[in-house]
């Protein structure tokens, strides 16, 4: 069976917490060499994870003719550089969320990879766990009625000056870290987009990123609420309510690998704990980009969700600045 060679760009804690074990047990990619601007950084992790090849640039992982389609989870201000990069080398590309640090940006990349025909998908790893595909799969057949509201709450309390979600021009703070995934959420369970937003941000009065940011959707009659925050207990929670019952997804992002996830689906009939065999999104996510990249059939997630998130991300922004409804 072929497996596709990742070419992957930096050596980022995000990548070695979440992305390189994943990586060892995919059915249709493996990790082939890894770049960064310290050769022996990457030559410590490509011994330590049995990654064959490593280089001291990011060019140089892109010159690898053995390298079949980049990762890319670089700071969110360097992933337009390197996205446009990897299309020029004709290198498929998965890059980490968001796509670009404002709306377009993103349309600038996707279009690039689409004039070119090279695969280019955003990382938003949840959609791809099962427990997400049954509580869309209990909306769409109307098991708990028409949805009123989704309301996301994700927050970590990360208090260092010298990481990148707290440097504003690196991209930090918590709508474009974290915020991201309560927008992309009720979009992904509601299949269409919002016709406006409300936002109110808090600064980090040293950091000078949003440290606090709550939004309202409003998604043409439903709504969804969230609020998201770099400054208070790690917490994470989704709550789908409808007119005849609720689904609430207790880990909704950065879900357990080594246990079974839980929703909790509450209809007519009672309440009840769902459980989902242990799995790993990341994993999941890089076998489905992959395999469609073999096959030459459409990616999972389509260019224009980047971009549709990305016009809330930045109407997010106006309303907070504004204080007033933004039309998306």
């Amino acid at each position: 069976m072929k497996k596709l060679k990742i070419g992957i760009l930096g050596t980022s804690n995000h990548y070695l917490k979440r992305i390189v074990l994943p990586l060892k047990d995919t059915q249709f990619c493996e990790s082939y060499a890894i770049g960064s601007r310290n050769i022996d950084k990457a030559a410590d992790v490509a011994r330590e994870f049995d990654i064959p090849l490593w280089y001291g640039s990011y060019d140089a992982v892109l010159e690898d003719d053995n390298v079949d389609m980049i990762y890319i989870p670089l700071p969110n201000h360097l992933h337009k550089e390197w996205v446009k990069k990897s299309i020029k080398a004709g290198k498929p590309v998965l890059c980490e969320k968001p796509l670009g640090m404002n709306t377009e940006e993103a349309k600038e990349m996707i279009k690039m990879a689409q004039d070119a025909g090279v695969p280019l998908m955003e990382g938003f790893m949840y959609m791809f766990h099962p427990m997400w595909q049954h509580a869309r799969d209990i909306v769409c057949t109307n098991q708990i009625g028409d949805i009123q509201y989704i309301h996301t709450s994700f927050s970590y309390n990360n208090p260092s000056p010298s990481n990148i979600r707290n440097i504003p021009e690196y991209g930090g703070g918590a709508l474009m870290d974290i915020g991201c995934y309560a927008i992309s959420v009720p979009r992904f369970i509601f299949g269409r987009e919002p016709v406006r937003v409300m936002a109110l941000q808090t600064g980090h009065p040293a950091f000078g990123t949003d440290m606090h940011t709550s939004a309202i959707m409003d998604f043409d009659g439903p709504r969804a609420t969230f609020t998201v925050s770099t400054t208070s207990q790690a917490f994470q929670k989704v709550d789908i309510v409808g007119t005849s019952g609720s689904i609430t997804v207790h880990i909704p992002f950065n879900t357990y690998v080594d246990v079974p996830a839980k929703i909790t689906v509450v209809d007519g009939i009672g309440s009840r704990d769902v459980e989902f065999p242990v799995s790993n999104a990341y994993g999941l996510m890089f076998d489905a980009f992959a395999n469609a990249v073999i096959d030459g059939s459409s990616i999972p997630v389509p260019g224009v969700d980047a971009i549709n998130n990305m016009k809330v991300v930045d109407a997010v922004r106006k309303s907070a600045e504004t204080d007033g409804w933004v039309k998306i």
